[in-house]
């Protein structure tokens, strides 16, 4: 839980120089037996990226850095290094240097906007799949995640609010871990 607090202030500390980068994502979820971490920060075709997860028995801790590519299709395409490990309760903490890739795209549409993000990692074997839609002026959208390792699984429905500025509230239930969460994102995108 340290980990999460201490990953989220320094997201928040680094929230205000989005105006020299392309934009900054900051996420921070709690669930009973769960909880998460995430930051983005782009600038131009760089990505810097943490990810930090803890859950009963265990936690993780990522940090990459990738290149961006455009697609023919309008996607984006990343990929880099990324450094971290898995560490769970009673074993010796160990580092792995891997290969993080990513593929995303948002877009427009009639009724507001879809965004979706496909993501692979080498360190403990992990994957990410993430389809959200924003539903017009009203501020509100829907999010569907699954993902997995070695390590840990799970899938995620969640609603999220918008509020002026770039916070969004969020609320949603992981299947798996039979769990509700609550949390927020910073999304200067």
């Amino acid at each position: 839980m340290k980990i999460t607090a201490s990953l989220g202030a320094a997201a928040l500390a680094l929230t205000p120089l989005a105006a020299l980068a392309d934009g900054t994502f900051v996420q921070l979820e709690q669930a009973n037996t769960t909880s998460g971490a995430v930051l983005a920060v782009t600038r131009d075709r760089l990505n810097y990226g943490a990810i930090v997860s803890h859950w009963d028995g265990g936690y993780s801790v990522v940090g990459s850095l990738l290149h961006g590519f455009d697609t023919p299709l309008g996607a984006t395409f990343k990929v880099g290094p990324a450094l971290g490990g898995v560490y769970k309760d009673g074993e010796e903490d160990d580092y792995e240097l891997g290969v993080r890739a990513s593929l995303d795209r948002w877009m427009a549409t009639d009724w507001g906007s879809f965004y979706y993000l496909a993501e692979v990692n080498s360190i403990d074997n992990s994957w990410f799949l993430l389809a959200s839609s924003g539903w017009g002026d009203s501020g509100f959208g829907t999010e569907l995640s699954t993902g997995g390792s070695d390590s840990y699984s799970d899938t995620t429905l969640a609603v999220t609010k918008h509020y002026d500025g770039p916070v969004s509230f969020r609320v949603g239930y992981r299947f798996e871990s039979e769990e509700y969460f609550i949390g927020f994102s910073v999304n200067t995108f």
